[in-house]
């Protein structure tokens, strides 16, 4: 409990800040005044990047298929609980799902979440890299120093993706003889938290085994490729004019900063700050630049809540289909 109002204060303060920046009349212009084309598009393209990323999971996942069609309601779900639920827990949302929907094991759903999280860094790394060689003037820091972190970091996600599994093995021994020395009590729990691990470590193994490098790559490039035309469009709907470049240099600082574990509720409030960072340093004003991240957010959200009701509906159909008549 005390966690969730934690989550609620730092939300409701991040939120209040960035509010007193701009005028919320204005915002309402923003949504309301919006070009019903750019956001009929924008809304094609978010779904569109729901379906990669559904497809990427239906890579990822290795011990059997699973319908397409609860892959992207499992994928749905995830990522309006990544709005909504508190101190990042939506994370776990994935894998509870994957089990609840299509029996699959919670551990093998963790791993196939964090090989698609090893994707996503690994491909706004990259981004960061192009974008920081393109506008170095940009960067208080020098290239020079900042080419060699990304690359050093891009290389310690790929060696974590295939060495995972032996790492966390390693890990779970170290554990146990750590326990053991100690004379920890419990031993019934700390034996099932190492039966969990070496589970998650299999499961690592397993997705490497598959060898499903490119298609995962495909499709974390198409599911980002339609998350920045999201942006674009829904950018272009409200008015704003910015160069590709500038819309992804400025969303991907957004981006960061939603990833950054700040026990708010959902990503509110960090998106938001991130946004308005990103779009002042490639020349919005800040009553702009904070006002788009707030209208932007508020249309993900909606389109993001609509597909997840719409999935919802055939889910339940589907488990208790109509009585046919004789």
């Amino acid at each position: 409990m005390k966690r969730i109002i934690l989550s609620i204060l730092i939300t409701a303060v991040i939120v209040f800040l960035l509010l007193l920046q701009i005028s919320v009349r204005d915002l309402y212009t923003l949504l309301r005044t919006i070009d019903p084309f750019w956001l009929a598009l924008g809304s094609i393209a978010y779904f569109l990047a729901n379906l990669f990323r559904a497809l990427r999971f239906r890579w990822l996942i290795h011990s059997k298929d699973i319908a397409p069609s609860d892959l992207f309601r499992i994928t749905s779900f995830y990522h309006l609980s990544l709005m909504v639920l508190p101190s990042k827990l939506g994370e776990f949302s994935y894998p509870y799902l994957l089990n609840k929907i299509s029996g699959r094991n919670v551990t093998e759903g963790l791993a196939s979440l964090v090989v698609s999280r090893a994707y996503d860094f690994f491909i706004i790394l990259l981004i960061l890299l192009f974008i920081s060689a393109a506008y170095q003037a940009l960067f208080t820091v020098s290239p020079l120093f900042l080419i060699p972190v990304f690359i050093f970091l891009i290389f310690l996600i790929v060696f974590a993706f295939f060495y995972m599994g032996r790492l966390l093995k390693w890990s779970s021994n170290v554990l146990v003889k750590i326990f053991n020395r100690a004379g920890a009590r419990n031993a019934s729990f700390f034996s099932w938290i190492r039966r969990k691990i070496d589970e998650v470590a299999e499961d690592f193994d397993s997705i490497v085994a598959r060898k499903t490098y490119v298609p995962v790559a495909v499709t974390s490039l198409a599911s980002w490729g339609m998350i920045f035309f999201t942006f674009y469009c829904y950018m272009k709907g409200f008015g704003v004019d910015v160069s590709p470049t500038k819309l992804i240099l400025g969303s991907t600082i957004g981006v960061i900063a939603n990833a950054l574990p700040i026990s708010g509720i959902g990503n509110w409030g960090t998106l938001e700050a991130g946004w308005a960072a990103g779009f002042l340093m490639v020349g919005l004003s800040k009553e702009k630049a904070i006002a788009t991240g707030f209208g932007i957010h508020i249309l993900i959200f909606v389109v993001c809540a609509l597909i997840s009701f719409f999935c919802w509906v055939t889910l339940k159909k589907q488990k208790n289909p109509s009585p046919t008549l004789s």
